[in-house]
Protein backbone atom coordinates (compact mmCIF):
# COMPACT_ATOMS: atom_id res chain seq x y z
CA UNK A 1 0.00 0.00 0.00
CA UNK A 2 3.12 2.40 0.91
CA UNK A 3 4.66 1.62 -2.46
CA UNK A 4 1.16 2.41 -4.35
CA UNK A 5 0.98 5.85 -2.25
CA UNK A 6 4.45 6.82 -3.29
CA UNK A 7 3.48 6.07 -6.93
CA UNK A 8 0.42 8.63 -6.80
CA UNK A 9 2.18 10.99 -5.46
CA UNK A 10 5.16 11.19 -7.66
CA UNK A 11 2.69 10.78 -10.53
CA UNK A 12 0.25 13.57 -8.72
CA UNK A 13 3.80 15.58 -8.44
CA UNK A 14 4.74 14.99 -12.53
CA UNK A 15 1.10 16.35 -13.23
CA UNK A 16 1.95 19.41 -11.13
CA UNK A 17 4.38 20.23 -12.29
CA UNK A 18 3.49 20.19 -16.04
CA UNK A 19 0.46 22.12 -15.60
CA UNK A 20 3.06 25.04 -13.28
CA UNK A 21 5.64 24.79 -16.61
CA UNK A 22 2.68 25.84 -18.85
CA UNK A 23 1.31 28.40 -16.93
CA UNK A 24 4.59 29.89 -16.19
CA UNK A 25 4.79 29.99 -19.86
CA UNK A 26 1.47 31.58 -20.29
CA UNK A 27 2.37 34.29 -17.82
CA UNK A 28 5.48 34.52 -19.12
CA UNK A 29 3.96 35.17 -22.67
CA UNK A 30 1.52 37.85 -21.01
CA UNK A 31 3.67 39.68 -19.31
CA UNK A 32 6.12 40.28 -22.61
CA UNK A 33 9.21 40.43 -24.24
CA UNK A 34 12.21 42.02 -21.88
CA UNK A 35 16.17 41.67 -23.33
CA UNK A 36 17.52 40.27 -19.80
CA UNK A 37 20.10 42.90 -19.56
CA UNK A 38 17.07 45.59 -19.02
CA UNK A 39 15.19 43.56 -16.32
CA UNK A 40 14.42 46.29 -13.41
CA UNK A 41 14.48 45.05 -10.26
CA UNK A 42 10.34 45.04 -10.49
CA UNK A 43 10.98 42.62 -12.94
CA UNK A 44 12.96 40.69 -10.98
CA UNK A 45 11.29 40.31 -7.99
CA UNK A 46 8.26 39.67 -10.19
CA UNK A 47 10.28 36.31 -12.01
CA UNK A 48 11.30 35.14 -8.26
CA UNK A 49 7.69 35.35 -7.16
CA UNK A 50 6.61 33.44 -10.28
CA UNK A 51 9.04 30.54 -9.92
CA UNK A 52 8.38 30.42 -6.24
CA UNK A 53 4.94 30.09 -7.23
CA UNK A 54 5.60 26.93 -9.72
CA UNK A 55 7.63 25.06 -6.79
CA UNK A 56 4.34 25.44 -4.39
CA UNK A 57 2.07 24.02 -7.31
CA UNK A 58 4.61 21.20 -8.38
CA UNK A 59 5.37 19.78 -4.93
CA UNK A 60 2.49 20.95 -2.64
CA UNK A 61 2.55 21.36 0.80
CA UNK A 62 4.00 18.51 2.11
CA UNK A 63 7.08 16.99 0.16
CA UNK A 64 9.23 13.93 0.10
CA UNK A 65 12.95 13.80 -1.51
CA UNK A 66 11.46 11.51 -4.09
CA UNK A 67 8.44 14.18 -5.28
CA UNK A 68 11.22 16.88 -5.19
CA UNK A 69 13.39 14.74 -7.89
CA UNK A 70 10.23 13.88 -9.93
CA UNK A 71 9.72 17.73 -10.24
CA UNK A 72 12.98 18.96 -10.83
CA UNK A 73 12.94 16.04 -13.74
CA UNK A 74 9.87 16.77 -14.79
CA UNK A 75 10.42 20.47 -15.26
CA UNK A 76 14.05 19.66 -17.07
CA UNK A 77 12.38 17.57 -19.55
CA UNK A 78 9.99 19.89 -20.39
CA UNK A 79 12.24 22.37 -20.89
CA UNK A 80 14.20 19.93 -23.56
CA UNK A 81 10.61 19.21 -25.36
CA UNK A 82 10.50 22.83 -25.60
CA UNK A 83 13.59 23.71 -27.00
CA UNK A 84 13.13 20.71 -29.47
CA UNK A 85 9.54 22.22 -30.43
CA UNK A 86 11.03 25.29 -30.86
CA UNK A 87 13.42 24.15 -33.45
CA UNK A 88 11.57 21.48 -35.16
CA UNK A 89 8.13 23.42 -35.63
CA UNK A 90 7.79 27.22 -36.86
CA UNK A 91 4.04 27.32 -35.68
CA UNK A 92 5.17 26.15 -31.71
CA UNK A 93 8.33 28.89 -31.89
CA UNK A 94 6.12 31.39 -33.58
CA UNK A 95 3.44 30.56 -30.06
CA UNK A 96 6.16 30.56 -27.52
CA UNK A 97 8.52 33.34 -28.67
CA UNK A 98 5.85 35.71 -30.53
CA UNK A 99 6.57 37.29 -33.87
CA UNK A 100 8.57 40.76 -34.46
CA UNK A 101 6.38 43.83 -33.65
CA UNK A 102 7.14 47.05 -35.71
CA UNK A 103 6.68 50.15 -33.46
CA UNK A 104 7.30 52.95 -35.92
CA UNK A 105 6.61 52.36 -39.89
CA UNK A 106 7.81 55.21 -42.31
CA UNK A 107 8.70 57.58 -39.51
CA UNK A 108 5.25 57.25 -37.83
CA UNK A 109 4.83 55.85 -34.51
CA UNK A 110 2.09 52.48 -34.12
CA UNK A 111 0.40 52.94 -30.92
CA UNK A 112 -1.14 49.62 -31.09
CA UNK A 113 1.62 47.97 -31.50
CA UNK A 114 3.20 49.45 -28.93
CA UNK A 115 0.33 48.76 -26.47
CA UNK A 116 0.87 45.14 -28.05
CA UNK A 117 5.06 45.25 -27.15
CA UNK A 118 4.36 46.69 -23.93
CA UNK A 119 6.63 49.28 -24.21
CA UNK A 120 5.82 53.18 -23.76
CA UNK A 121 7.10 56.06 -25.72
CA UNK A 122 9.43 57.22 -23.03
CA UNK A 123 11.21 53.88 -23.21
CA UNK A 124 11.27 53.69 -26.68
CA UNK A 125 12.49 57.16 -27.25
CA UNK A 126 15.15 55.68 -24.56
CA UNK A 127 15.99 52.21 -27.00
CA UNK A 128 16.70 54.86 -29.94
CA UNK A 129 18.99 57.09 -27.98
CA UNK A 130 20.80 53.93 -26.76
CA UNK A 131 21.39 53.52 -30.65
CA UNK A 132 22.51 57.09 -31.22
CA UNK A 133 19.33 58.42 -32.73
CA UNK A 134 17.68 61.69 -31.50
CA UNK A 135 15.78 62.81 -34.36
CA UNK A 136 12.29 60.77 -34.71
CA UNK A 137 12.32 61.75 -38.46
CA UNK A 138 15.44 59.92 -39.48
CA UNK A 139 13.61 56.82 -38.43
CA UNK A 140 11.83 54.55 -41.14
CA UNK A 141 11.45 51.48 -39.45
CA UNK A 142 11.95 50.42 -35.67
CA UNK A 143 11.24 46.32 -35.00
CA UNK A 144 10.83 45.50 -31.45
CA UNK A 145 12.42 41.71 -31.78
CA UNK A 146 11.39 38.18 -29.80
CA UNK A 147 14.45 39.16 -27.38
CA UNK A 148 13.38 42.38 -26.23
CA UNK A 149 16.52 44.36 -28.85
CA UNK A 150 15.33 47.09 -30.76
CA UNK A 151 16.01 46.93 -34.71
CA UNK A 152 16.16 50.29 -36.47
CA UNK A 153 16.13 50.82 -40.14
CA UNK A 154 17.08 54.88 -40.84
CA UNK A 155 15.57 56.81 -44.31
CA UNK A 156 17.71 56.28 -47.15
CA UNK A 157 18.69 59.78 -47.15
CA UNK A 158 19.39 59.31 -43.19
CA UNK A 159 22.08 56.66 -43.76
CA UNK A 160 25.74 57.12 -43.53
CA UNK A 161 27.58 56.89 -46.84
CA UNK A 162 28.93 53.18 -47.47
CA UNK A 163 31.94 52.37 -49.81
CA UNK A 164 29.43 49.97 -51.95
CA UNK A 165 26.44 53.82 -52.43
CA UNK A 166 30.35 54.78 -54.03
CA UNK A 167 31.07 52.52 -55.86
CA UNK A 168 34.50 51.49 -54.30
CA UNK A 169 35.76 48.15 -53.86
CA UNK A 170 37.07 46.82 -50.51
CA UNK A 171 39.19 43.84 -49.65
CA UNK A 172 37.16 41.77 -47.99
CA UNK A 173 36.90 41.95 -43.77
CA UNK A 174 38.97 38.89 -42.42
CA UNK A 175 39.02 37.72 -38.93
CA UNK A 176 42.14 38.40 -36.74
CA UNK A 177 44.44 36.04 -36.36
CA UNK A 178 46.88 36.15 -32.52
CA UNK A 179 50.08 35.81 -33.03
CA UNK A 180 51.43 36.64 -29.51
CA UNK A 181 50.03 36.57 -26.19
CA UNK A 182 51.69 37.60 -23.17
CA UNK A 183 54.65 37.79 -24.68
CA UNK A 184 54.75 34.35 -26.81
CA UNK A 185 54.36 33.30 -30.03
CA UNK A 186 51.56 31.42 -30.83
CA UNK A 187 52.91 29.61 -33.59
CA UNK A 188 50.11 27.74 -34.47
CA UNK A 189 48.18 30.82 -35.18
CA UNK A 190 51.32 32.11 -36.96
CA UNK A 191 51.78 29.14 -39.51
CA UNK A 192 48.00 29.15 -40.44
CA UNK A 193 48.45 33.10 -41.14
CA UNK A 194 50.84 31.56 -43.99
CA UNK A 195 53.62 34.36 -42.37
CA UNK A 196 57.03 33.30 -41.36
CA UNK A 197 58.65 34.16 -37.62
CA UNK A 198 61.27 35.94 -39.52
CA UNK A 199 58.49 38.44 -41.55
CA UNK A 200 56.82 38.62 -37.51
CA UNK A 201 60.17 40.16 -36.11
CA UNK A 202 60.59 42.59 -38.81
CA UNK A 203 57.42 43.67 -38.41
CA UNK A 204 57.78 44.03 -34.63
CA UNK A 205 61.25 46.11 -35.40
CA UNK A 206 59.30 48.77 -37.42
CA UNK A 207 57.28 49.61 -33.96
CA UNK A 208 60.50 49.22 -31.82
CA UNK A 209 60.03 46.50 -30.58
CA UNK A 210 63.28 44.41 -30.61
CA UNK A 211 61.71 40.85 -28.80
CA UNK A 212 58.55 39.02 -29.15
CA UNK A 213 58.48 39.05 -25.16
CA UNK A 214 57.83 42.90 -25.19
CA UNK A 215 54.29 42.58 -26.47
CA UNK A 216 51.23 41.87 -24.65
CA UNK A 217 49.13 41.00 -28.03
CA UNK A 218 49.89 41.27 -31.12
CA UNK A 219 47.47 39.92 -34.15
CA UNK A 220 47.49 40.01 -38.30
CA UNK A 221 44.09 42.01 -38.91
CA UNK A 222 44.21 42.13 -42.96
CA UNK A 223 47.12 40.76 -45.11
CA UNK A 224 50.13 42.10 -44.54
CA UNK A 225 49.06 44.43 -41.49
CA UNK A 226 50.41 43.49 -38.17
CA UNK A 227 48.36 45.28 -34.67
CA UNK A 228 50.64 45.59 -31.89
CA UNK A 229 50.18 46.70 -28.39
CA UNK A 230 53.27 46.03 -26.14
CA UNK A 231 53.53 46.05 -22.65
CA UNK A 232 53.06 48.99 -20.69
CA UNK A 233 55.29 47.59 -17.24
CA UNK A 234 58.84 47.63 -17.92
CA UNK A 235 59.41 45.14 -16.04
CA UNK A 236 57.66 42.71 -18.18
CA UNK A 237 60.11 44.07 -21.04
CA UNK A 238 63.00 41.63 -21.76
Amino acid sequence: MGLYKMAYKIISTVIRSTVAYLVILILARLIGRKLISRITFFDFVVGVTLGSLAVHISLGNETSEAEGIASAITITLLVLLTDLLNNKSYLFRKIEEGTPIVLISKGEFLEHNMAKAKISITKLLMLLRQKDIFDIESVNYAIIENDGQLSVLLKAERMPVSAYDLNIKKPENELPVDVIVDGKIIRENLNASKYSENWLKKQLQLYGIKDAGQVFYASINKPGHLFVSAFHNKNNLQ
